[in-house]
């Protein structure tokens, strides 16, 4: 038997700017290096959930010392009413072509966290999906959809046609010309925006609108160290959040967004909704839309929801938005030691790293 050309190995703080390295090679990314060191540092080193004894992740080394495959490892705080339980997210599971053998070391070494920790995925792709349906885990929070606002069609139209032709030129023209027929057919009716949403401007006065805690559902521990780590970072100067009033109930929301570029050449400008905490109703998520297509302006071509239930994707679908669905849900729970009281969840993109 020929011997392995690996080793496995736990990732430790000076390991970072290689795994960086590797994952952003890996993945096609083309943040600069520093840039991608700092958002790793920042989900590993600088969340708060972490504890001594919480491994970073692991990664494989080749003879030469050369990371050919890493995942890392990040805890989150989730609660049922006044009980906290701590789970462990599987972030950034690369492997190299020539060692793909190696990921089920580092797999098996995630799954034995399962007798203490609850473990999650939030990004997983179809074949990741696959997997842990295998290993008897359950989808998470509607994830396996997204609702599209579209507030400006040529650069969405220039994306649809360049996946079906792979004609940069073809999809430039076409896009031009077909873009204002297209949104005078498809604009959006969300209405005007009848409430303000107010920025805020701490952690603590975020936290203040999470108090309630369900008692029938897990879900994040909105807590301020949470929210000033996810929320007021210098990682991503796009993250903001809001105060949000619903007309129909009176009741006081927190809306987290970002914003990110999609596209084969990034030039979908896309506003992602993070989180609206309370639970909104299928009027405020139309009545939030609005807001944010107001608040952004000339800034934003899409507005991007997930984990929305079925009664608020109707609502928002009757309002103009576009369901894309996934080939598979892309957020998942393994508890196989049923360290969870429930399997019901109100789970948002920013649990985890959906939207990262």
């Amino acid at each position: 038997m020929a011997k392995q050309a690996f080793t496995l190995h736990e990732i430790t703080p000076s390991d970072l700017e290689a795994v960086a390295r590797f994952i952003s090679s890996e993945s096609g990314s083309d943040v600069p290096l520093d840039r991608a060191v700092q958002r790793l540092s920042w989900i590993l080193l600088e969340n708060p959930a972490r504890e001594s004894g919480h491994p970073l992740g692991w990664c494989l080394r080749a003879p030469s010392g050369a990371i050919v495959g890493c995942m890392c490892c990040a805890p989150q705080k989730f609660c049922l009413g006044q009980r906290t339980f701590t789970l462990m997210m599987a972030n950034s599971f690369y492997v190299s072509d020539q060692h793909r053998g190696g990921g089920i070391s580092i797999f098996l070494k995630y799954l034995q966290l399962g007798r203490s920790y609850p473990l999650f995925v939030s990004s997983a792709n179809a074949t990741v999906a696959e997997m842990w349906q295998k290993l008897d885990g359950y989808p998470l929070g509607d994830s396996d959809h997204e609702v599209l606002g579209i507030l400006r069609w040529q650069p969405v139209l220039a994306e649809s046609i360049h996946r079906r032709t792979a004609n940069d030129f073809l999809a430039g023209i076409t896009a031009t010309v077909a873009s204002p027929f297209v949104h005078a057919v498809r604009r959006l009716r969300t209405g005007a925006a009848k409430n303000e949403l107010v920025p805020i401007g701490s952690p603590e006065e975020a936290a203040s609108l999470c108090t309630d805690r369900p008692h029938d559902r897990i879900t994040n521990e909105r807590g301020a160290a949470f929210l000033k780590w996810r929320y007021f970072s210098r990682v991503d100067p796009t993250t903001r959040l809001f105060a949000f009033r619903a007309a129909d109930t009176a009741k006081q929301h927190l809306v987290g967004v970002n914003r990110q570029n999609r596209g084969y050449k990034q030039q979908i400008r896309a506003l992602h909704v993070l989180d609206i905490w309370g639970e909104a109703s299928p009027a405020a998520c139309c009545a939030i839309a609005a807001g944010l297509a107001r608040e952004y302006d000339q800034q934003i071509d899409l507005i991007v929801f997930r984990c929305l239930n079925p009664a608020q994707q109707r609502a928002l679908t009757a309002c103009g938005f576009i369901a894309r669905p996934f080939a598979a849900p892309i957020a998942w729970c393994i508890d196989k030691f049923g360290l969870l009281p429930t399997k019901d969840w109100y789970f948002v993109p920013a649990d985890g790293d959906m939207f990262l």
